[in-house]
């Protein structure tokens, strides 16, 4: 519990290879020979045949002959015949008794994905691949990968689940002077997902950005969770293979709620790494694009408005001034260009001016090689422009020779830099779209439910009844679908008042069209459009349920843009309450949709109904909303009522004074460590959580009419589908008010609720008094064995012991 469960797999500080039985073996051979190259690499020993080609690892016939346990095994070799060839679990139970808990497989087994997974538990080993491409940790000399090219040490991280896709990453990475600090393969992944590995990535402090390249994402939810906690911490960008099985705009909506940024092409993954680990943020205001010839910009300014990024065009002062600088030597304008014989300083000298405006949010400068242009006063004034002020610098520098190896100096500097105009469009578009989508990430949006206190249970009643009337009229060979008089009962309860007559008045420039249908990766989405535009895919905006009122916002500017509504936000609002409480709603159409003054709304409503038996509250659902059930108020021994409830982005600043108010002993017991505050990273993880992961809950009561943070208790998952890791402390000044046993119990139930089996947690040796306080939960107490300062405390969450719990709120 001291490291990541996948810490052995992707950053192993010692390998072995298993050569298999075939000396000539070419997947084998080109593996060891990558390795041989290495200049930096962690300790390798090889266990099988004696490769045809001589190399300097020691050699072995079998695991038990190892000396010590390797991180990972890594499986490349083949074998002569069936015969010789020792089963998948053979090998896997080779590696859980020599005390090796990872296995990489670049080859490929015709076993079941059942097999596998059984064996892999039975012997606890984690497995990546089979038919992966290879893992890469520059930075530790881990090179255990079939690419041609060895990346150089870096800040972001790629994950792939096509080899030669990676590969051909990499290697254009390397060309440009860009490193890497992690490099994964998946290939057909069975037993490690790239959930998993997202979750580690998130986790790594070496790796600042993150690439991905899709091809299956599995599970939706789990999917979406751990894309959600790595983008809350650092840009990832995601180019998938055509959509993955889902609607394009369906896909496109749920990336954006997790803070990472779709790319549609390979070049879109190149942009996106130009900028993800140096680009500031966009400031507000325009781009402006200075360029020494009308080409490249003209390339540049081409590309924005296919992507629709505004550009600058200077007036007034601005203008004046830009004006005064260029003195006649080339013209003002979006695209503002130099003459060719102009000198190097006139081009930062441009850009100075402009960064100076509101009006300009960020420079792209665009430079063509002439011999005009002194090479290293050019760096050397770029890197002072960029020093010098706060907004964004970009660079092109087109052309090879002289310009690559400056790309490479200016980019290690700091400042983006791209090798063709377009390409720097599409990383400053990646900018603005990430941070878009970064507001988009930190919402958690509510069930109406349980604020309005909705009797779902009734509505769910008269689904079904519709649902059973449907099929009776289906057997009698009559067309009967539930329309607005049967629906309307429904509506009325999610605070949608239907009418059956259109009114003079409308808040909207024209009738609208709303319907919920169901994509067959993601779920139940929400489409808008004006009505008769539905059939065409371009003027209908998705979102994802549950949403808000900035996520309402969002999805109506991109139906109509410049459109303000709030009685339309309120109707989507709602009826993302009535899509995340009813799954029995397949499909529903609302056409002709007018919004009146009195509140009221007249649609002509049809749906499509399904049987939801025994389904888990929102499983239907790829996002999950804000969890409302688990808001409880308690009375302390003092007589004051705490509520207790999940953790809100905007409690970032009670959890600082929360943990700015501790003791330095209760700090130290809680962070292990000695801490005086929180960084602002950490404030982020700890206030913007995924529920479905992850969960804190607050006790939190009302100290001269404001929000007291008292204590609190959480939980990770650890992504073995089974365990958690928990941790609870109180203030200082609120223990012995029986609110830590209160805060366990509730977290108890909460996980059991996710299907949780097992809670986990570590303890200091010297804290008695926690110690004691597990104890008496129920918890055993052991001696962690990889730091016997510390104890690490487990309980199973049993039927019995959940029913106590119950009976314990």
């Amino acid at each position: 519990m001291s490291q990541h469960a996948l810490q052995s797999l992707l950053a192993p500080k010692s390998m072995v290879v298993l050569t298999g039985d075939d000396a000539h073996d070419p997947l084998m051979l080109a593996l060891l020979t990558s390795l041989s190259h290495t200049k930096k690499s962690c300790p390798v020993s090889l266990v099988g045949v004696q490769p045809a080609t001589e190399f300097s690892f020691p050699l072995f016939s079998t695991l038990g002959e190892l000396t010590t346990s390797p991180d990972l095994a890594v499986l490349v070799g083949s074998y002569s015949s069936k015969e010789s060839q020792p089963s998948m679990e053979d090998i896997i139970a080779a590696c859980g008794a020599a005390g090796i808990g990872s296995l990489l497989m670049l080859s490929w087994t015709g076993d079941s994905q059942e097999s596998l997974v059984e064996a892999l538990r039975k012997h606890n080993v984690r497995l990546l691949g089979p038919n992966s491409f290879g893992i890469c940790r520059p930075k530790q000399g881990v090179f255990a990968w079939l690419g041609l090219t060895q990346p150089l040490p870096g800040r972001l991280a790629l994950m792939s689940q096509s080899g030669t896709v990676a590969s051909a990453l990499v290697d254009w990475a390397t060309w440009q002077g860009i490193g890497f600090s992690q490099v994964v393969s998946m290939g057909s992944p069975v037993d490690v997902m790239p959930s998993q590995v997202l979750d580690y990535l998130s986790n790594d402090f070496d790796s600042q950005a993150i690439l991905m390249y899709l091809q299956k994402i599995g599970r939706p939810t789990r999917f979406l969770s751990s894309l959600r906690a790595t983008g809350r911490s650092k840009p990832v960008a995601v180019v998938t293979e055509h959509s993955v099985g889902a609607d394009e705009r369906v896909l496109d909506a749920a990336l954006s709620r997790t803070g990472a940024v779709r790319g549609r092409r390979l070049n879109d993954l190149i942009a996106a790494a130009s900028v993800m680990t140096n680009a500031r943020r966009v400031k507000d205001g325009s781009l402006l694009i200075i360029g020494n010839g009308a080409g490249p910009g003209e390339l540049a300014a081409q590309r924005a408005m296919e992507l629709g990024i505004d550009l600058l065009t200077p007036e007034g002062e601005l203008h004046n001034r830009l004006e005064s600088t260029m003195a006649g030597r080339g013209g003002i304008g979006p695209v503002t260009t130099v003459w060719a014989s102009c000198a190097t300083d006139l081009f930062i000298d441009l850009a100075a001016n402009a960064l100076q405006s509101d009006d300009c949010g960020a420079v792209l400068l665009t430079l063509s090689p002439t011999a005009l242009i002194d090479i290293d006063s050019l760096y050397d004034l770029i890197i002072k422009l960029h020093r010098t002020q706060k907004k964004l610098v970009m660079v092109c520098l087109l052309g090879g020779g002289n310009m690559t190896n400056m790309r490479t100096r200016i980019n290690e500097a700091g400042i983006p830099t791209f090798r063709t105009p377009e390409t720097a469009i599409e990383g400053f578009q990646f900018l603005v779209q990430f941070q878009r989508n970064q507001l988009l990430a930190k919402q958690s949006p509510d069930s109406h439910a349980f604020r309005f206190k909705i009797d779902v249970s009734e509505a769910t009643k008269t689904l079904n009844r519709l649902f059973k009337q449907e099929r009776r009229q289906e057997l009698k060979q009559v067309e009967k679908t539930p329309h607005t008089d049967s629906l309307r009962d429904i509506f009325e309860l999610f605070h949608i008042r239907l009418i059956t007559r259109r009114q003079a008045s409308n808040q909207l420039s024209a009738p609208i069209h709303l319907r919920v249908f169901q994509d067959k990766v993601f779920g139940p989405a929400i489409g808008l459009s004006l009505e008769g535009a539905q059939q065409h895919k371009q003027a209908e905006a998705v979102a994802l349920p549950p949403l808000n009122t900035i996520l309402a916002k969002d999805l109506i500017q991109r139906a109509f843009p410049g459109e303000e509504s709030f009685e339309l936000e309120s109707l989507l609002r709602n009826l993302s309450s009535m899509v995340c409480e009813l799954p029995e709603i397949e499909s529903l159409e609302m056409a002709d949709v007018r919004l009146h003054d009195s509140g009221s709304v007249y649609a002509d409503v049809t749906a499509n109904l399904r049987l939801c038996k025994n389904w888990r509250r929102y499983e239907h659902l790829a996002i999950h909303p804000y969890p409302r059930q688990w808001v409880s108020e308690r009375v302390l021994k003092n007589d004051e009522i705490a509520t207790v409830r999940p953790v809100l982005p905007r409690d970032s600043g009670i959890l600082a004074d929360f943990v700015r108010s501790m003791s330095h002993e209760t700090r130290y017991f809680r962070f292990i460590s000695n801490i005086e505050e929180l960084t602002p990273r950490m404030l982020a993880s700890m206030s913007h959580i995924d529920y479905d992961r992850e969960m804190a809950l607050l006790a939190v009561i009302q100290r001269d009419d404001q929000d007291l943070l008292i204590g609190t208790a959480r939980y990770i998952d650890n992504f073995d589908d089974q365990s958690c890791e928990f941790a609870v402390v109180l203030g200082d000044e609120f223990q012995g008010l029986g609110l830590a046993s209160y805060l366990m119990r509730r977290l108890m139930q909460v996980a059991a609720d996710k299907g949780i089996r097992v809670m986990k947690g570590i303890v200091l040796a010297e804290n008695k008094r926690m110690i004691e306080f597990c104890r008496h939960l129920g918890f055993s107490i052991q001696r962690d064995p990889d730091d016997f300062g510390q104890m690490v405390a487990s309980i199973k969450l049993t039927p019995s012991l959940l029913e106590k719990c119950r009976d314990a709120s």
